[in-house]
């Protein structure tokens, strides 16, 4: 995942995306179902509820968000009605797999004991390091159950960030080798927990099965107590925290988010829904979207900014803005980590995906340090890629508004195209 944060903001600018897109062997492997609400000939099923609403505001207490998509998710121990809470604020993220929750958010209804931990041959639970481009997270992988809107991904595993039972001091240092240290608190963190429904089933798949991936920068595998020591570990594709989406009983094979156009100018907030399944239902048909296949390898395509190709580029709802580099635009005085032309400037990019399809985007950029304090939506909202993301164009939260973004789980065939897929 990646993150632009600026410790001089007023407000926190979250931005994640998952760092490992970098990596050609990350991601998942396997297939995913799709859902029916009804088979010719035979009995009509009810479909189930397959929205859950969003919300784009301040976030939690002392977080001052902009830009950052949050939902409500019930999380329980598994096969329990009565170990569960729910959390609110959490972060959509389409550019991540997998739900991580701050361990300081539960305790209202249920403990992070409760849940059980996931544990190797050994026994030696399985902690996980979650790194950003400017920080990372660490926590133990736990098997829970997700309730969200009126699906349920039953017995999956999930990362607790911040878990005082294995302290940020066990990770090894190729997990903390990123700027800015640890995020294990809501107002680091910048949301209660995340909720990754990106393209691939797992959050790091075959690459963390094999021994080459065991620089500690993944999973490890941590000896019980009372002196608590972590080595890095390869870890099976069934024991990987994993797309909750992949996990419902129907409408598994994606999802489409749907956010409102805002005025140019912003707004204190906005309203949407994240629907789960694509064409399982009459709510999230593809209709005329147009469907991008993505790099198989590495769930990117590719962007044409100011006769530059940016081959490395992805569409993600958890970076809150538009990240790429042009030398022309100048950088904020107090906001950093974004631009701050004079006048809004009105530019446009080009999409291609792996199937050819193309499509030119208009956008507009405008002065993040001019964005007044009550506004926590900001379609123009647009900052320089950092070191790690040089060869990409971030397509973040302003492109979701006005728009239903599908994003289709690996394994799956939207409009004929076979595998990772956005569509819009």
């Amino acid at each position: 995942m990646t993150r632009n944060n600026s410790q001089t903001n007023p407000f926190h600018l979250v931005a994640l995306a998952c760092l490992c897109i970098t990596l050609a062997a990350c991601g998942g492997g396997g297939g995913s179902a799709t859902g029916a609400s009804s088979v010719a000939g035979g009995p009509v099923v009810t479909p189930v509820v397959n929205y859950a609403p969003i919300v784009v505001d301040a976030g939690p207490p002392q977080v001052f968000a902009i830009n950052a998509p949050y939902t409500t998710v019930t999380l329980c121990a598994p096969g329990s009605t009565t170990q569960c809470q729910t959390i609110d604020h959490v972060l959509v993220d389409t550019g991540s797999t997998g739900f991580r929750v701050l361990a300081s958010v539960l305790g209202n209804g249920l403990n992070a004991s409760q849940l059980r931990s996931s544990v190797d041959a050994g026994g030696n639970a399985l902690v996980e390091c979650t790194q950003f481009v400017d920080g990372y997270s660490w926590g133990p992988v736990k098997r829970a159950d997700l309730k969200i809107g009126g699906e349920t991904a039953s017995n999956i595993a999930i990362q607790v960030i911040g878990d005082p039972a294995f302290p940020t001091s066990l990770a090894p240092s190729t997990c903390a080798n990123v700027p800015n240290g640890s995020e294990d608190t809501v107002v680091s963190f910048g949301a209660n927990g995340v909720l990754g429904v990106g393209n691939y089933l797992q959050d790091c798949g075959p690459y963390c099965t094999i021994t080459g991936s065991q620089d500690g920068s993944n999973y490890n595998a941590c000896t019980p107590g009372p002196t608590v020591t972590c080595q890095p570990a390869a870890v099976s594709v069934a024991q990987q925290v994993s797309n909750p989406v992949a996990s419902f009983a129907t409408d598994n094979n994606g999802v489409v988010l749907q956010l409102p156009a805002v005025a140019a100018s912003g707004a204190a907030l906005a309203n949407g829904t994240l629907y789960f399944g694509i064409g399982t239902q009459s709510n999230n048909a593809l209709g005329s979207a147009t469907v991008y296949g993505l790099d198989p390898a590495t769930g990117t395509l590719l962007t044409t900014f100011a006769g530059t190709k940016l081959s490395q580029s992805f569409i993600d709802s958890g970076s809150n803005g538009y990240f790429f580099n042009d030398a022309s635009l100048p950088a904020c005085k107090v906001q950093t980590s974004f631009y701050c032309p004079l006048n809004t400037l009105a530019l446009s990019a080009q999409i291609q995906g792996g199937n050819g399809t193309l499509a030119q985007v208009a956008f507009s950029v405008s002065n993040a340090d001019a964005v007044p304090a009550s506004y926590n939506v900001l379609p123009s909202l647009a900052g320089p890629a950092t070191a790690s993301t040089a060869t990409a164009f971030d397509w973040g939260l302003p492109f979701f508004l006005g728009r239903s973004i599908f994003i289709g789980l690996e394994g799956t065939t939207l409009a004929g195209v076979t595998g990772l897929s956005d569509a819009f």
